[in-house]
């Protein structure tokens, strides 16, 4: 299937889009043209995924046409890879906004929540061995519930389309979301993690509330105290402050 260079690319010029019908995951589809040395910009946007996955191997799964499932490639410096998930976050609550009237909230480190109910999350994964002059191929996932009617049981989910009357589809979506995001990463690269970290806590929920995290350490309980510039959660727990790098984050009360 050839990529789609069209009118949109004023809006996008990036953008190379691949649409397929199905898919075990947007994000392989986007890791294996990054070793075929793909350009920045290559993006998969499938209908359905049978394999999908969001962090830490979890599946993410939704009923075919039901949600917004594209990946992008990235190639960006090996030290903002790490702010990357942010901008990204940012980008998705600045296309909600400007397209849909959504207003957002981000929960560490890569949940879009509404009212407390995840509405999308966003993967980000670096190719083996893809450093290549000072760049590095990054599998930028984003996963978004559009229609979905119903959430497995103990999921707290959000549909786009229980928000308003009439939900955009998954390609305008992902065009707002890849115009918006591409100047979350020119900040990114230019004032590196600290540049987005600051935005990002002003659209956060949990910061100050109580939480659970769960890592390769095991499960600590504290509160979510602020996230430093680095993208690390600061943990309060046990009379210290603990820097989580990577885990799970649970809200142990509401979230607004």
């Amino acid at each position: 299937m050839s990529p789609d260079r069209t009118g949109q690319e004023a809006r996008f010029p990036a953008l190379s889009l691949r649409r397929v019908a199905r898919t075990t995951s947007t994000q392989d589809v986007v890791l294996r043209a990054a070793r075929s040395g793909a350009a920045e910009g290559f993006c998969c946007l499938a209908n359905e995924q049978t394999a999908g996955r969001g962090r830490q191997g979890r599946a993410w799964t939704a009923p075919p046409g039901s949600a917004l499932l594209a990946s992008v490639l990235l190639r960006r410096s090996p030290a903002v890879t790490a702010g990357i998930p942010f901008a990204a976050g940012l980008a998705v609550i600045d296309a909600l906004l400007a397209g849909c009237d959504v207003v957002a909230r981000l929960k560490w480190p890569n949940d879009v929540l509404v009212d407390g109910a995840k509405l999308a999350g966003i993967l980000s994964e670096v190719a083996p061995g893809s450093a290549s002059e000072g760049r590095v191929a990054v599998a930028l996932g984003i996963g978004l519930n559009l229609s979905v009617d119903r959430f497995p049981a103990g999921v707290a989910g959000v549909s786009l389309h229980t928000l308003v009357a009439h939900p955009p589809g998954a390609e305008r979506l992902l065009r707002a979301w890849g115009d918006a995001l591409w100047g979350r990463l020119d900040t990114l690269e230019q004032g590196g993690i600290a540049a987005v970290v600051g935005d990002w806590r002003r659209h956060a929920t949990g910061l100050g509330m109580p939480v659970s995290v769960q890592s390769g350490a095991g499960v600590m309980a504290g509160v979510a105290i602020d996230v430093a510039d680095d993208g690390a959660l600061l943990v309060a727990s046990g009379g210290e402050v603990h820097r989580v790098l990577a885990g799970d984050v649970h809200l142990t009360q509401s979230a607004g």
